[in-house]
């Protein structure tokens, strides 16, 4: 009996062997994978890989962004028109992406390819140059995205004559800074009243002019040094309904040392145009002086007002600014003095 035991043992242990001995083993695939280091904000990161055997496993990549503290997402493993195999990590975003490599074989088991889940290889993203300037504009006015800002100025041009030839501009304008390609959009209202002759003669009539608009203006970084501004404007003037435009090219950063050069066009008041040179180097003052050739209120006369003018601009406090204008030219006679105050309050 206890013979006839031990053959069956010996037989079924036999039969056992033989069938672990005959088992196919699961299929692995091979992945030769070389990672990036860097790449570019807002760019797909292709990750591309060459794979022997791809079919053995299902294979994919999982990714998060780094430093975040969510769910890994994952990626499956295609195959590329031009030979070998690449997953994608959709519009990488700074600071940068973390990943590994993992298949899953026929018999349902996870097998590491590159990196793992405990040790994920990590990519920086370089930001964008957009990104950058960004980042600088926001530090410089910590983070202060809205401003409100109230300016008025004025000339007196004079005349041979005894005729009053001057006009009175203000302007409140409310602006939403962006920081990206459009740097900030401003929304704001405006008046224009001024006095001018009709003729320039001994009995020349003093003509009351003026204007009332509405306005919308974007500035644009068309260069980390070019700023582009435009503006449109819809009046009511001393002769009816009319409208406006202004632009403005930028050279250099408008809150520091640059260049202005522009013009605009208001409806029955006339046009203007400009140039003017900015400087910083005498921190906290930011100073600059203008070229003004200008029609405003509206002239008559056939000579262009003509004026020089210097401003200076002091941050008294990190959100509030006062500025200060004092002008000095003609249109036709001696050169009058003219002026301006205005202040801005960021929040």
């Amino acid at each position: 009996m206890i013979a006839r035991t031990l053959l069956v043992l010996t037989l079924s242990l036999s039969l056992s062997l033989a069938g672990v001995a005959h088992a196919e083993p699961v299929a692995h695939a091979l992945v030769m994978h070389v990672p990036p280091h860097t790449a570019d904000a807002g760019a797909d990161l292709d990750l591309e890989a060459q794979i022997d055997a791809p079919f053995a496993e299902v294979l994919s990549v999982r990714w998060r962004p780094l430093g975040a503290d969510v769910a890994w997402r994952e990626a499956a493993f295609e195959r590329a028109f031009a030979g070998g195999w690449f997953a994608t990590i959709p519009k990488a975003s700074a600071p940068g992406v973390e990943y590994y490599i993992r298949g899953r074989d026929g018999a349902g088991a996870e097998v590491a390819h590159f990196a793992s889940e405990a040790s994920p290889h990590v990519v920086r993203v370089v930001p964008s140059l957009t990104d950058r300037l960004e980042e600088l504009d926001r530090a410089r006015l910590g983070d202060r995205r809205n401003e409100v800002s109230l300016d008025v100025l004025g000339h007196d041009f004079g005349n041979r004559y005894p005729v009053r030839d001057r006009y009175l501009r203000g302007e409140l304008a409310y602006t939403r800074r962006l920081w990206r390609e459009i740097h900030h959009v401003s929304f704001g209202f405006g008046a224009i009243q001024g006095e001018t002759p009709d003729t320039s003669a001994p009995d020349g009539r003093e003509l009351d002019k003026g204007v009332r608009y509405g306005f919308g203006e974007a500035r644009f970084r068309a260069h980390e040094s070019v700023f582009l501004d435009a503006r449109v404007a819809l009046a009511a003037s001393h002769a009816g309904f009319t409208g406006g435009v202004r632009g403005q090219m930028i050279f250099g950063k408008p809150w520091r040392s640059s260049v202005f050069v522009g013009g605009e066009y208001l409806g029955d008041v006339g046009g203007s145009a400009w140039v003017r040179l900015q400087w910083d180097t005498a921190p906290p003052l930011l100073m600059a002086a203008s070229v003004v050739r200008t029609d405003l209120p509206g002239a008559e006369i056939a000579a262009a007002g003509l004026y020089i003018a210097y401003d200076v601009s002091y941050r008294v406090a990190s959100h509030v600014t006062m500025k200060a204008q004092l002008s000095y030219g003609a249109r036709d006679g001696e050169a009058h003095f003219g002026g301006g105050l205005g202040s801005a309050v960021d929040f």
